[in-house]
C-alpha cells in the first residue's frame, strides 16, 4: 500500500519580546505581567478569529513555561494539534514532520501517488512574561492560518485515497471468495483480514466507482472472515495420508500391504483427533515431494481441503536365503507437510527391519513391511505430530 503524502511548508515568524513595555497592570492570579511582545495585545488570544471563505486560522496557546522559547515551542504545537485534529475529523490522515524542517499530512491510501500542497503559515504570535513570588514565567499564543483551498484540496486527495482503499478491499475480497471457493480457507483468511484491515477506520461510509457500499463490503468481509477462519481450522487438524509400498523394485499404492499402513496410521492421527480427507496424490506428485519439491503436492492438498500432507513410502526386497530361512529387509522414509506453505514440519528414515521367514520370499518381505510399520512408524506419527501447532 503507497500512502498520499501532503507536506504543508511552515514559515516560523519569531516575535520577541526585547523592546516590549513593561506591563504590570496585568495579572493572572499570583502572577504579574511584566512585559509583552511589541505592541498591543490582540483580541485573537482571547477568541481565535472564525473561518473565512479563505482562510482557516488554528490558534494554540502555553502557559506558565520556564522561558519564552519553550511556551512559544508549546503553543505552536497547540496550534498544529489542532490543525491535525481538524483535518483528521475528514479523513484518516495525520501530521508529522518532514525532511525539510516542516509538517506533512500522512494520507492511507491504496494505489496514489505522493502529492504536495503548500501553503500553510505561522501568521502571528503573542508572548507574556509574568512575575509571580518565587520565578518568572512566560504565556506564549501563536496562530497558525491554513489557506481554505489547500484544505479543500487535502480533502479531495484524502477521499479519492479512502475510494481507493474500498476499491482495493474489494479486489481482495473477490480473491479470498474465489480461493474460499476451491478449499483454499487458510490463504482466503489471509485475503479477507487484508481487506478488513484497508476498510477499518473509514470516518464515514463511502462508495467506490463501481458502486461498491463500504459499509455493506465490510459486513460481507467480517462473515466472509469468519467462515474462512473456522475452515482454515478444521482443514489444519485434516490430513490427507498418501501411502506408497514399493515390493522389490514394484511400487504399488493399492493392496494390502499399502492399505494395511495406511489404515494403521489414519488410526493412530484419528485418536490425536486428526480428520482424514480421502483421495490420494498421482506418481508425479508423489515422486516430487519424496524429492524435496513439496510445494507443487502441497498445493494439490490444500485444493482438496487437507491442511496436512502425510507421504509415507515403505521398500522392501528379498536379500538372501541362509540355513533354509528367506531374509528380507524393509526400509522407507516419511514426510509431514503443512500444506498452507509448503513447508515440512517433520521428516524420518524409516529402518532398516530385516526379517525372516521359513517357507517363503514373499512372506519374508511381507513381514519385513509389517514389523517396520508396528515396531517404527507409530512412533515416528506421534512425534510428528507433536510438531502440528
Amino acid at each position: 500500500m503507497t500512502r498520499a503524502t501532503i507536506v504543508i511548508g511552515l514559515t516560523v515568524i519569531l516575535v520577541g519580546c526585547g523592546g516590549g513595555r513593561a506591563a504590570t497592570e496585568k495579572t493572572k492570579g499570583d502572577r504579574i505581567r511584566v512585559s509583552h511582545s511589541e505592541g498591543v495585545e490582540p483580541l485573537w488570544i482571547q477568541e481565535c478569529p472564525v473561518r473565512t471563505a479563505h482562510t482557516l486560522p488554528f490558534c494554540g496557546e502555553a502557559h506558565r513555561v520556564a522561558s519564552q522559547k519553550m511556551a512559544c515551542g508549546e503553543a505552536y504545537a497547540d496550534a498544529l494539534g489542532k490543525l491535525r485534529r481538524a483535518v483528521g475529523q475528514k479523513v484518516d490522515a495525520k501530521l508529522v514532520p518532514d525532511e525539510a524542517g516542516g509538517y506533512k499530512f500522512q494520507i492511507k491510501g491504496s494505489e496514489s501517488e505522493p502529492l504536495t500542497i503548500r501553503g500553510a503559515w505561522e501568521d502571528q504570535r503573542w508572548s507574556e512574561e509574568y512575575q509571580d513570588q518565587d520565578d518568572r514565567t512566560h504565556d506564549c499564543w501563536v496562530m497558525i492560518a491554513y489557506p481554505k483551498l489547500e484544505y479543500d484540496n487535502l480533502i479531495g486527495v484524502a477521499q479519492k485515497a479512502t475510494r481507493d482503499r474500498v476499491a482495493k478491499a474489494a479486489e481482495l475480497h473477490g480473491d479470498g471468495k474465489n480461493l474460499a471457493s476451491m478449499g483454499r480457507h487458510a490463504e482466503a483468511a489471509i485475503r479477507f483480514e487484508r481487506a478488513g484491515t484497508l476498510l477499518a477506520g473509514l470516518k464515514e461510509p463511502v462508495v467506490a466507482p463501481d458502486g461498491t457500499s463500504s459499509d455493506l463490503l465490510s459486513e460481507q468481509v467480517l462473515a466472509d472472515l469468519r467462515v474462512s477462519q473456522d475452515e482454515a481450522g478444521e482443514s489444519a487438524k485434516t490430513a490427507l495420508v498418501v501411502v506408497r509400498v514399493v515390493i522389490e523394485g514394484q511400487p504399488k499404492t493399492r493392496g494390502s500391504l499399502a492399505r494395511s499402513v495406511r489404515n494403521r496410521v489414519k488410526n493412530w492421527l484419528s485418536r490425536q483427533g486428526i480428520h482424514i480427507r480421502p483421495g490420494g496424490l498421482n506418481t508425479s506428485m508423489l515422486e516430487a515431494v519424496l524429492s524435496g519439491d513439496r510445494h507443487t503436492a502441497a498445493k494439490t492438498a490444500a485444493d482438496k481441503g487437507a491442511g496436512l500432507l502425510l507421504v509415507i513410502e515403505i521398500e522392501s526386497e528379498f536379500k538372501v536365503k541362509e540355513d533354509d530361512v528367506f531374509y528380507a529387509f524393509a526400509r522407507g522414509v516419511f514426510r509431514l507437510i503443512r500444506t498452507a506453505d509448503g513447508r515440512e514440519l517433520h521428516a524420518a528414515d524409516l529402518g532398516p527391519e530385516k526379517q525372516g521367514h521359513p517357507a517363503s520370499r514373499q512372506e519374508a518381505v511381507k513381514l519385513s513391511i509389517e514389523k517396520l510399520r508396528d515396531r517404527q512408524l507409530g512412533n515416528v506419527v506421534r512425534e510428528a505430530l507433536l510438531r502440528v501447532n
